[in-house]
C-alpha cells in the first residue's frame, strides 16, 4: 500500500501536564495533635482527606488507595520534608505510606489501527505545531461508527482537532530517534469528537470528584482504515505493521491493586509494572504550571515504563482495558493512568471495541440430528448475546448465561435446519459460525398399555403421544394408523382378548419417518375369587376349611396351592370352582393361592388364615357312658383310633356334598379371538 508520508520535526511534542492524585485520605479536619491512628481508605471521609492532603502541601502529587488497607501518598519529598498538615497527618496515621518521586507527575503527551500505536494531532487551521501521543483503544461512537479513545490532554483542550497516524518504525518504540526527529505522519486518522482534561468542560476539576478525567475520542474519517480490538506489543514495528503481534481486548473493567498491568505507547512501547494504588486523584501539571485533577490509579516499576509521547496509550490487565496513560514521573518508573470507565462515562456513549470469541455449537454437533422441540445448545463469550439467523425465516436472539451457555429449541419442521451463529455485545460482533442439524421425528410414545404391563381381560385401544400432524402407524399384533392431534395425542382402536402381545409404532410427517417404539404387554384374565375363607381369620374345630372354593371365568383352569404345595386343580364351571382337601389341616398358619389360567395366561388370588387346635372335651362324670356308646378310657366296642378324632366323618361328609353339588355343572372353555 502506498502511504502519504510527511516528515515532521518534533519539539516539545507532548504537553507537560501533571497527574492528579487519588482519593483515599482522612476527613477534612485538622491533623495536628492526632494520636497514631488509622486513616480512612474509602467513602466521603477518604475523599475529604485526599482533598485536604493534596491542597495542604504542593509536594504531594497524588493520593490513592493501596492494596493492604493503606493510603499511598506520592510526593516529591520524603516524610521528614513534608509541610504542615500533610506532615502531621502522615506521622499520626499508622496506615499511610509515603512514596518519593523524582518530579511532579507530568502528562505524556499501515491501514490496520491498533491500540498503543502513535498518532499526531494538530490544529487544522495551523497544521505545523501539534502533539505526538498514543492511541488508547479502538472503539465505537454512540452511533456505532469506528472511533479511537485516547487522553484528553493530547489535543490542547480541543485546539488540536485533526489527527494522523505516525509511521511505527519512525517512533521511538519502533526504533526511531528518541527526540522524535524521525517521526513521520502517514495516513489521516480522524477528527476530535470529545475531549475532557480535568473537570467537565476541561476545567481544573477537583480532588474527590470521579468526573475529573483525562479522556478524548476521535471519530475515524479515513474509510480505508481497519480498526482492530487489539493492543500492539511493538515487536513488529520494523515492518510498520503493528497488528501482527497483539493482545486481544476482551472486556473493560477496573484496575486490580497488587496485580501486574501493562501499557502500550509510541515512546516506550510495551511495558509492565504493578498497580500499587487505585481510586485516587493526581494533579497533572501543564506547561503553564497550572494543573488539572485526574481520577485514576498508579502503576510502579523498577525500570522506566512511561515517557512523553506515551500519553493516551493503552493500560490493561490481561485482556481487560482499565485505563489510558495520563502522566508519569520524570524517570518513568511511576505511571498515572486515567480510569477508563470514569472517562467513558463522560463521553455520552463512546465504548471500547472488544474482541468477541466465536460461539460454538455443542449439542448436537454440526451435521448431527435432533428431535422436533429438542435442544440445540452451545457456548459463547460471557456478556454477549447470541444472534441466530436461519437460512430461511427471521433472525432471533438467545441469552448467554453467566457460565457462557446458550440453548434454543429445534424447529417444528422436519428436515435439514441450516443457520448461522454470531455473538454480539453492543457494536462488537464475533466471526459468524455456519451450522446445520437434521431435525428428525422421534419415535412416538405408546402410553397405553405401558411396556411390560398387564391388562385385565381385554384391551380396546392403543394410545400415546406424538408429533402434531404426523401419522402414527402400528404393526405387529395390532395393525392400524391414526393422525396425531394438535395436543399431541393419538389412539388406535383394537379388540384384544387374553394373550401376550407385541406392538410397534412409527410416525411420519414432512416426508420423514421416525424411529420405532415397541411395547410388549399381556392381556390376562382377572384374578379368581376365593370364597368361604376370610383373609386373616383363625379357624378351629368343625370350622376348619376342608375345601378351597370360589368363582372365576367359566372354562378357566384353576390350580390351588397351600403354603406353596399344590393341593388340587379343577376347571371353572358356571363361574364356580372348588378343590377338596385330601388331608385335614392341622394347627398352624396357611397361605392359599388360587391361580386361574386361560390360553396360557394366568392370574392369581391369595388369602391367609390359621388353624388352632380344638379344646379337649371335658371329662365325663364317673359311671356315665361316653358319647356314641364308646366307654371312656377303652376301645372295647368303639371305633378304632385313627388319629383324626371326631372330625373325620364331617370332612368326608362335606366332600360327598361337594361332589354332589358340582357333578351336574356344565363345562365350557372360552377363548377370545385375537385381532
Amino acid at each position: 500500500m502506498t502511504r502519504n508520508m510527511k516528515r515532521m520535526g518534533w519539539a516539545g511534542a507532548s504537553a507537560a501536564l501533571a497527574l492528579t492524585a487519588s482519593g483515599l485520605l482522612a476527613p477534612a479536619v485538622a491533623f495536628a495533635g492526632d494520636d497514631q491512628s488509622v486513616a480512612p481508605t474509602s467513602g466521603p471521609e477518604f475523599d475529604a482527606t485526599a482533598k485536604q492532603l493534596l491542597s495542604s502541601d504542593e509536594q504531594v502529587q497524588a493520593v490513592a488507595k493501596g492494596g493492604n488497607g493503606n493510603v499511598v501518598v506520592y510526593a516529591t519529598a520524603d516524610e521528614a520534608a513534608l509541610q504542615g498538615e500533610a506532615k502531621t497527618f502522615v506521622q499520626s496515621k499508622s496506615n499511610v505510606e509515603v512514596k518519593v518521586i523524582d518530579s511532579p507527575i507530568k502528562a505524556l503527551a499501515e491501514n490496520d489501527v491498533v491500540a498503543g500505536a502513535g498518532y499526531f494531532s494538530t490544529d487544522p487551521a495551523n497544521p505545523g505545531p501539534g502533539g505526538l501521543c498514543s492511541i488508547g483503544f479502538t472503539g465505537w461512537s454512540p452511533q456505532g461508527k469506528p472511533a479511537v479513545i485516547t487522553a484528553g490532554h493530547c489535543n490542547e483542550d480541543g485546539l488540536f482537532s485533526s489527527s494522523f497516524l505516525t509511521l511505527p518504525s519512525g517512533d521511538p518504540a519502533g526504533g526511531g530517534a528518541g527526540d522524535n526527529s524521525t517521526a513521520e505522519v502517514t495516513d489521516e486518522l480522524g477528527t476530535l469528537a470529545f475531549t475532557q482534561f480535568g473537570g467537565p468542560g476541561s476545567t481544573e476539576g477537583s480532588e474527590g470528584d470521579v468526573t475529573s478525567v483525562d479522556i478524548a475520542t476521535i471519530d475515524i474519517t479515513n474509510d480505508s482504515l481497519k480498526l482492530h480490538p487489539e493492543i500492539t506489543d511493538w515487536t513488529t514495528a520494523s515492518s510498520d505493521d503493528l497488528s501482527k503481534s497483539t493482545t486481544d481486548v476482551k472486556a473493560v473493567g477496573s484496575a486490580q491493586v497488587g496485580q501486574p498491568a501493562s501499557k502500550s505507547g509510541r515512546t516506550t512501547g510495551f511495558t509492565t509494572g504493578t498497580v500499587t494504588a487505585v481510586q485516587g486523584w493526581s494533579k497533572i501539571t501543564k506547561p503553564d504550571e497550572t494543573f488539572r485533577w485526574v481520577y485514576g490509579f498508579a502503576i510502579e516499576s523498577d525500570s522506566r515504563i512511561v515517557q512523553e509521547g506515551d500519553s493516551g496509550g493503552a493500560v490493561f490487565q490481561g485482556g481487560t482495558a482499565v485505563g489510558v496513560v495520563s502522566g508519569g514521573s520524570q524517570d518513568g518508573d511511576l505511571l498515572w493512568a486515567a480510569d477508563l470507565q470514569a472517562g467513558l462515562a463522560q463521553t455520552d456513549g463512546y465504548t471500547v471495541a472488544l474482541k468477541i470469541d466465536a460461539p460454538a455449537l455443542t449439542t448436537p454437533a454440526d451435521g448431527g440430528s435432533v428431535g422436533v422441540g429438542g435442544v440445540i445448545s452451545g457456548t459463547a463469550q460471557v456478556g454477549t448475546t447470541l444472534k441466530v439467523k436461519p437460512s430461511s425465516g427471521d433472525s432471533f436472539e438467545v441469552t448467554v448465561d453467566g457460565s457462557g451457555n446458550w440453548s434454543f429449541p429445534a424447529p417444528d419442521k422436519l428436515g435439514t435446519y441450516s443457520f448461522s451463529l454470531t455473538s454480539v455485545s453492543g457494536y462488537n460482533t464475533s466471526t459468524t459460525v455456519d451450522a446445520s442439524v437434521e431435525v428428525k421425528a422421534e419415535a412416538p410414545v405408546i402410553t397405553t398399555p405401558a411396556n411390560g404391563s398387564t391388562v385385565e381381560n381385554e384391551l380396546t385401544a392403543i394410545s400415546g403421544t406424538g408429533l402434531a400432524g404426523a401419522t402414527v402407524t402400528l404393526t405387529g399384533d395390532v395393525k392400524g394408523s391414526a393422525k396425531v392431534a394438535e395436543d399431541g395425542s393419538w389412539s388406535v382402536e383394537t379388540d384384544l382378548g387374553i394373550g401376550q402381545y407385541s406392538v410397534t409404532a412409527t410416525q411420519a410427517r414432512d416426508g420423514q419417518t421416525s424411529a420405532a417404539a415397541t411395547v410388549e404387554f399381556t392381556v390376562a384374565p382377572s384374578a379368581p375369587v376365593i370364597t368361604g375363607i376370610q383373609d386373616g381369620e383363625s379357624y378351629s374345630g368343625a370350622a376348619v376349611p376342608t375345601a378351597i372354593s370360589g368363582t372365576g371365568l367359566t372354562g378357566a383352569d384353576i390350580t390351588v396351592t397351600i403354603n406353596d404345595a399344590k393341593v388340587g386343580e379343577t376347571v371353572v364351571k358356571d363361574g364356580k370352582w372348588s378343590v377338596v382337601l385330601k388331608d385335614a389341616l392341622a394347627a398352624g398358619d396357611y397361605a392359599v393361592v388360587a391361580t386361574q389360567t386361560v390360553d396360557g395366561v394366568s392370574s392369581s388370588a391369595s388369602v391367609s388364615f390359621s388353624v388352632t387346635a380344638a379344646p379337649a372335651p371335658a371329662p365325663s362324670p364317673s359311671g356315665t357312658p361316653a358319647p356314641g356308646g364308646n366307654p371312656g378310657g377303652g376301645n372295647g366296642g368303639g371305633l378304632a383310633n385313627t388319629g383324626m378324632g371326631d372330625v373325620a366323618p364331617l370332612a368326608w361328609g362335606a366332600f360327598a356334598l361337594m361332589l354332589g353339588g358340582f357333578g351336574a355343572l356344565g363345562y365350557r372353555k372360552v377363548r377370545r379371538s385375537v385381532r
